[in-house]
Formats: C-alpha cells, sequence, structure tokens
C-alpha cells in the first residue's frame, strides 16, 4: 500500500454501531483508518438514553475487548463518542453519569470539572480517548436542530461550563471537542435531512464564539465544523467545507488542534455532489478528519482511491493531505 493511499485512509472517520468488531472495521484499520466514532441509534441520540438492550449487552469488558482490539489492529487510533451534558452520554452505564443539565447549570466551575473529570475516567477505563463533547453552540431562537441541546442559553454560563468540561476530562486523559462551529443560534431546518440555512450575520455568530474561546483556552483538542449553510459567506457552504471559517479557527480564535467535519453526507453538506467531491472540498478547505455516517462508512475504499487520485492530479495538493494525516498521527499517539 502507498503512503499516500494509507494517509487518504487515516483521514476518514467512520462511524460504527454496533459495538462489533467486523470484517469493514478490520479492513478500515488495516488500510491506515486511524479513526472510529462509536455512534448510537437515531431514537437513542434524539432521547439521549441509550436502549435497555445496548445497556444491558455493552459492558465494560465488552468495550475493554473491542478497543484493546483496534489498538492492535490499527496502532495508536482516535477511539470517540458522544459524551454530553445536555444530549447524548453513549457510556451510558459503563461510565459514570453526567449531572442532568439544571444541576450542572448550578454547579460551580470546580465541581462541573470534578463530575466530568470521574465521567472521564470510565470512559478512559472503557478505551475510549476523545469525547465529541461539549457542545458550544448558544440557541438564541426557534431551533429544530440543537434546542434543549445545549449547555446553556446564556453565553457567560455556557463558556463557563464548556471550559469546566474541557479541564476536568483532560484532566482524566481524555481528549474533548467543542461542536459546532461557527454557532448555530437559530435552525429552521434539520441539516442531515433538509438544505438548513445559518442565516446569521457574522457579527451575530460571533457573539457566541466566547464559548469556543473558552474551549479553547481550557485545552480542547478538536472542533467539529458545522452542518447549516452559512448564508454570511461567500459563496454560502456548509461550515465543514468552509476554508474561510477554518482560517478564522486559526488565525482569529487561534486553535492549534484538529478540525473535524460533521457527517458529509449530511443533505446541508453535499447538498447533491458526489460524496468524493465533498471529501475533497472538505480537506482542501483546511479540515483534518472527515466524519462518515455509518451508510458512507461503506464507501471508504472509494473515497481513499479519490483522495490519492486528487492528490496525482493536483486538486488536492499532497501538502494539505500530508498536514492533516500528521495532525490525526501525533493526536492518537499522544493519546
Amino acid at each position: 500500500m502507498s503512503v499516500t493511499l494509507a494517509q487518504a485512509y487515516s483521514v476518514l472517520f467512520p462511524v460504527i454501531d454496533p459495538l462489533q468488531m467486523t470484517d469493514q472495521v478490520r479492513s478500515f484499520l488495516g488500510s491506515g483508518g486511524r479513526s472510529l466514532l462509536f455512534g448510537e441509534t437515531a431514537d437513542e441520540y434524539r432521547t439521549g438514553q441509550m436502549s435497555e438492550q445496548r445497556l444491558q449487552s455493552e459492558t465494560l469488558e465488552k468495550w475493554q475487548r473491542f478497543t484493546a482490539e483496534a489498538q492492535r489492529l490499527g496502532g495508536p487510533l482516535i477511539l470517540a463518542a458522544d459524551g454530553d451534558i445536555s444530549a447524548v452520554h453513549r457510556l451510558q452505564g459503563v461510565a459514570p453519569a453526567l449531572p442532568k443539565p439544571e444541576v450542572a447549570r448550578t454547579m460551580s466551575a470546580l465541581e462541573l470539572e470534578q463530575a466530568c473529570y470521574e465521567m472521564a475516567c470510565g470512559v478512559r477505563t472503557a478505551g475510549v480517548n476523545l469525547l465529541l463533547s461539549p457542545t458550544a453552540d448558544v440557541v438564541t431562537g426557534p431551533n429544530v436542530w440543537l434546542a434543549g441541546r445545549t449547555l446553556s442559553d446564556d453565553f457567560d454560563e455556557a463558556a463557563r461550563m464548556a471550559s469546566a468540561y474541557v479541564r476536568g476530562v483532560r484532566r482524566a486523559g481524555v481528549g474533548s471537542t467543542l461542536k459546532h462551529f461557527p454557532g448555530h443560534p437559530q435552525l429552521a431546518h434539520q441539516p442531515a435531512t433538509e438544505e438548513a440555512f445559518n442565516s446569521q450575520t457574522m457579527a451575530q455568530l460571533r457573539a457566541g464564539w466566547e464559548v469556543f474561546r473558552a474551549g479553547i483556552v481550557a485545552g480542547a483538542d478538536a472542533i467539529m465544523m458545522g452542518p447549516a449553510i452559512v448564508q454570511s459567506l461567500q459563496p454560502a457552504v456548509a461550515a465543514s467545507l468552509s476554508a474561510e471559517l477554518v482560517d478564522t479557527l486559526r488565525s482569529e480564535l487561534g486553535f492549534k488542534g484538529l478540525i473535524m467535519t460533521i457527517d458529509l453526507d449530511h443533505r446541508s453538506v453535499q447538498r447533491g455532489q458526489p460524496l468524493h467531491e465533498v471529501a475533497i472540498a472538505a480537506l482542501n478547505a483546511g479540515a483534518d478528519l472527515l466524519l462518515l455516517s455509518p451508510r458512507a462508512f461503506s464507501r471508504a475504499a472509494e473515497l481513499a482511491t479519490a483522495i490519492v487520485d486528487a492528490v496525482a492530479t493536483g486538486s488536492l495538493p499532497a501538502p494539505r493531505l500530508e498536514a492533516a494525516a500528521r495532525a490525526i498521527d501525533a493526536l492518537a499517539k499522544r493519546f
């Protein structure tokens, strides 16, 4: 296998569900894949509760067997899961529970940090090393996607809570991910299934960036770009494909960590384009890690080949792919 092909696999970030070492996962890791995201069902995502069947079957021992086998096959890996205060806690029943959002808002920063630390210690014991949390969006109006799923509707309180979360999980040796930049204060449509437009001006979006700044200062390891089409951009594109927003993260907010997309086959991200073109556009925009839904995971080999071809033709500069692969490798090895 060529170095470029291995690098192409390494920037793919597939969601897997259930917790099972399938031939597909083995092939991915054997081909150079460096990251896996442990997903949940649509109902679990909606309710924030793992199913009774999952709670019974996914024991700590099962998590440890899977993560150990994955590391044996792929070497140092990024093994990620959601761990949200106001939304999904993927390792519910395996790692300690997080406080309910109404309780978390009354806790001091030190108390919340300790609660997040204890949860992350359990996550790390299971073999998971990156949490796709906390949510740094602040909802200011109607929002069909994030209503009830954020830390707080108050910017200062959300910043305090995000900072405490990041510090707590970092102290446990687990990484954290701020999501979903540049923030989604209001949203009228579901970005996964509809074209959802972020109609806020850049000045309005900046009002919420203090939450992202607080998480960055606290030591967040990654930032997930959002799915909605940002109308204030020229041209208007999903944040996950925006070089302008990635550059803003790097230059204005001083973020030096890993930048990941949301699911590339979200309708608001893909917008009818071939999936491989979306993947290459995201890399060119500066994303390091490309999130693939379970459905898109089946096309991993096709996407990796397309990335190699893009490097060969010059439509994706080789240094850009190399930089993304290095960032992933560095974080995986640090964990």
